[in-house]
């Protein structure tokens, strides 16, 4: 896509600007590493799931025998004194008889009645050595005897426990460790699984756990019905004993004690009434005693009269009263000796000595009625005593009387309570005696199919893990590739336009891509050096470049065979081309086209030689050739001086194009002194080898020194590899278009 510049002249647009960045978009690009990874991945993953299949085959089959039970409590343990069933179906109970099925007692029994102990699976004394134990035994012998490592210790046995003990507890072990037992969620089935190497002893194993454990509840339940029945014989034996002990206690005590009747009734009676008669004369005391202190405590207070509540005693205290207000308003007309004010005075005198005289006789009355209060509290007190002294012994004795017969009426109810439960355990004993609480309701079957190991879902998993880490290896070495893939990544990470890419070329052909541009001009390589050409003449902003500039930033990055080919396919076109080896130090170029070394661009700075001497014509193409000359100690010295400026502008004037074959940015200066004298310059970056920050590096130096950079090139490009990548300018030179160029 062009457009058009002020000047007439196209201006092109980046790649990144018309293509949409595929980068960009992360889903895509995982996908295209992935893609073009993809024999890598696969490979590894195939690998390891047959390595996994080999190393599974060598595990030894394992075959699952599956029983079921059922727990149904229906039946009452005649063991259970309080009347309760025997354990209900609760979690706790389901939990105890899965216990129960794991127990050791229960695995002896199965052990001993499927002879476990005679198979070399579950007895490892019986088994023979095979090549890995063997391996195992040498190789721990030669490291022991070197001393890598320590002699083996042989566990100690206990002296007091015979061999055949401790096989048969090994026995058990392995035996417990192929016994899965599970209750079942939401019910009370239990599921016995065994796992052998055999199918048949996988089935055995199940089926003898389930009927070792049912007959194990007959015997268990049996065993506590005769306990429970000895256990109640020998309680209801003792009870009686203990009731007739009772009994003759009570009797005689009661003859010792001489209370044969209600004796001694009449005086805790009386002793009661009189209590209650003392609380009342103690409230009453109390109540005098409150009223007492309160008046006195009133008398010694301003006014205290008001606290009796007499009727005489109010009479007074009002007349005091108006006697006091008639003294105020008489004290108002009159002075204090006026006959009136006189004679109310001694009135008001006269009844305050009434009323003083009549709180005197109350308090008086008062205080007798504590005195009598108390008198009778005394009394009272000393008439108590005199009981208690008469009904002390009498009250022990009745006490002693009633704990004796408290403890007979006990024993007489626990006795009962156990005459009834033994005629209940009796007639429930032959009802219950064979039945159960569990019974099979499924039993296992000879297994067909192993259960474990599941090859298929290991190996699938191996596979589908191996898969996995080999993409992430895959995008973590993708991560780590520094170097650039496409015009794309270029233009993103420099800003500079990307001018194409050239391709490798392979077989013979590789050793000289400019010998076979000229048998080939229309392939694949040959379209690629013209669309170089093209997007230089695109670049935007600038005239057709007369000299141009072709350089590098690392050696080995196939500038000059760019150099060359721009310029043997420019002058096949019929334009005058020269191509100027302009690299001083390691020249090249002559080496391309086939030229002896000889005197060229240093003779000419330094004056030894004309242009027309030096020059020299590329038969085969057209285009002539102006090498470098003899070497000198400081090519910036040839470079940087004004006589090579003119030389190149008199290029410029006798030919259409100039190349200029360049050194290395990075490596030498010499590129960056010809810069600024050429008219346009192209950075040639080896496709996914080049480091992105040496890159970086070239074009910042190259546009410091002023160069008219027209874009990057991509050289040495496999085209086949790059097509995977699935980037926009992957189809260049792969897929359909190969069509359009001749090999």
């Amino acid at each position: 896509m062009l457009i058009k510049g002020r000047a007439g002249k196209p201006e092109g647009r980046r790649v990144s600007e018309i293509i949409p960045n595929s980068e960009t978009r992360g889903l895509k690009r995982v996908w295209r590493v992935l893609w073009r990874r993809k024999l890598p991945i696969l490979v590894t993953a195939a690998l390891a799931a047959l390595l996994a299949g080999l190393l599974v085959g060598r595990v030894p089959a394992l075959y699952e025998g599956r029983a079921e039970l059922i727990i149904d409590p229906r039946n009452v343990r005649a063991s259970d004194i309080q009347g309760a069933g025997d354990g209900g179906a609760g979690a706790e109970m389901l939990q105890s008889q899965v216990r129960v099925l794991q127990s050791r007692n229960l695995a002896y029994k199965i052990v001993e009645a499927l002879e476990l102990d005679q198979d070399p699976e579950f007895n490892v004394s019986l088994r023979q050595p095979d090549a890995i134990d063997r391996a195992w035994a040498w190789g721990r012998g030669v490291l022991t005897r070197w001393e890598v490592l320590a002699p083996e210790e042989e566990p100690e046995a206990d002296p007091l426990t015979p061999q055949s003990e401790l096989v048969m507890a090994g026995v058990v072990d392995r035996f417990l460790a192929a016994l899965k037992v599970d209750l079942l969620p939401d019910s009370r089935v239990i599921v016995t699984r065994f796992t052998s190497l055999s199918p048949e002893r996988a089935a055995q194993g199940a089926n003898k756990t389930a009927e070792v454990y049912i007959l194990d509840q007959l015997d268990a339940k049996y065993e506590a019905t005769q306990r429970a029945t000895q256990w109640l014989t020998d309680k209801i034996a003792d009870l009686r004993r203990n009731v007739a002990a009772s009994e003759q206690a009570v009797q005689k005590f009661r003859a010792q004690s001489g209370l044969l009747g209600p004796g001694g009734t009449m005086v805790t009676q009386q002793i009661s009434d009189l209590n209650a008669q003392l609380m009342l004369v103690r409230t009453a005391r109390t109540e005098a005693e409150t009223r007492l202190t309160r008046v006195r405590q009133a008398m010694q207070s301003a006014g205290g009269g008001d606290a009796l509540a007499t009727a005489s005693s109010q009479q007074l205290a009002d007349q005091e009263a108006a006697l006091k207000r008639k003294i105020a308003d008489l004290s108002k007309e009159f002075g204090d000796r006026h006959p009136q004010m006189v004679a109310a005075r001694a009135e008001l005198t006269e009844v305050q000595n009434k009323r003083q005289s009549e709180m005197q006789k109350s308090l008086g009355a008062l205080e007798a009625e504590v005195r009598a209060a108390r008198g009778r509290e005394t009394a009272l007190n000393r008439q108590l005593d005199q009981l208690r002294g008469k009904v002390g012994q009498s009250a022990n004795a009745e006490n002693q009387l009633r704990s004796l017969e408290r403890e007979a009426d006990a024993s007489r109810a626990m006795l009962e309570t156990f005459l009834t439960r033994f005629e209940q355990a009796t007639a429930q004993l032959d009802a219950s005696i064979n039945e159960t609480d569990a019974r099979i309701i499924s039993r296992a079957d000879t297994p067909l199919a192993a259960s474990w190991p599941p090859r298929a879902l290991i190996i699938g998993l191996v596979f589908v893990i191996a898969s996995v880490l080999a993409a992430l290896l895959a995008l973590l070495l993708e991560g780590l590739d520094q170097g650039y893939r496409s015009g794309e990544q270029i233009e993103k990470a420099t800003g500079l336009r990307s001018l194409g890419l050239v391709p490798s070329l392979g077989g013979a052909a590789r050793g000289n891509p400019a010998a076979y541009l000229l048998r080939h001009p229309s392939s694949m390589f040959g379209e690629s050096i013209r669309s170089l050409y093209t997007g230089i003449l695109l670049s935007p902003g600038q005239e057709t470049p007369r000299k141009l500039l072709v350089t590098s930033s690392q050696p080995k990055e196939g500038k000059t065979t760019i150099s060359v080919c721009l310029g043997r396919m420019r002058a096949l076109a019929g334009h005058p081309t020269v191509i100027v080896e302009a690299d001083l130090r390691r020249p090249s170029v002559h080496g391309i086209v086939d030229i002896p070394r000889r005197p060229g661009l240093t003779e000419v700075v330094l004056g030894e030689a004309s242009l027309d001497e030096v020059l020299v014509e590329d038969k085969e193409s057209g285009a002539f050739v102006l090498p470098a000359g003899k070497m000198v100690p400081d090519p910036t010295e040839i470079l940087a001086s004004a006589k090579t400026t003119r030389m190149l502008d008199e290029l410029a004037e006798r030919f259409e194009l100039v190349v200029i074959d360049s050194p290395p940015l990075v490596a030498v200066a010499d590129s960056r002194l010809l810069a600024p004298q050429a008219d346009a310059a192209i950075l040639v970056v080896r496709w996914a080898m080049t480091p992105r920050q040496v890159v970086a590096l070239a074009a910042k130096q190259l546009g410091e020194a002023g160069a008219n950079i027209s874009g990057v090139v991509l050289s040495l490009v496999d085209s086949k590899k790059h097509a995977r990548y699935g980037f926009a300018d992957s189809a260049y030179y792969y897929g359909p278009v190969k069509r359009y160029y001749t090999s």
